[in-house]
């Protein structure tokens, strides 16, 4: 019998394998003001986001995120992301504070890697929180479909 298709996922050499995804993204850059540091000791996000930029990402590991801005973010500002993860099965809302560890200009616009953190990810299938490993225990094997 021949298969119909196959999806090969590229193997992975990185410690943090990184998952191409494009979805929207909800960002805040905290200043040092003494309100948003109290903000980040606590991560208390849906306040952090009561206003806040949109973009998309590029991917995503189990250590980080990169995404893209309008404007330049300077190296260890910390940022505060929401965005939705429509993976089949694990449809989550992701909530992080991250700290921004590189900025680059990339045509129009600045390719932003931030570290997480603290991340809060809320399984909406399963109304449960579940951990970042969890969540991204995808391994770089070949997947058939007969």
């Amino acid at each position: 019998m021949e298969k119909e298709a196959e999806i090969l996922l590229p193997q992975e050499r990185r410690d943090y394998p990184r998952i191409s995804i494009n979805v929207k993204v909800r960002y805040r850059v905290l200043t040092n003001d003494p309100e948003d540091k109290e903000l980040i000791k606590h991560f208390d996000a849906d306040k952090i986001l009561s206003k806040y930029d949109e973009n998309i990402t590029v991917n995503m590991s189990s250590s980080g995120l990169l995404m893209y801005t309008e404007e330049e973010i300077p190296i260890k500002s910390f940022i505060a992301v929401n965005m939705y993860i429509p993976l089949p099965g694990l449809s989550c809302s992701c909530k992080v504070l991250g700290e921004v560890v590189r900025c680059e200009k990339e045509n129009e616009k600045y390719k932003l890697a931030i570290k997480f953190l603290k991340v809060l990810w809320h399984n909406l299938n399963k109304y449960k929180f579940l951990t970042l490993t969890d969540l991204l225990d995808i391994k770089g094997e070949e997947i058939k479909i007969d």
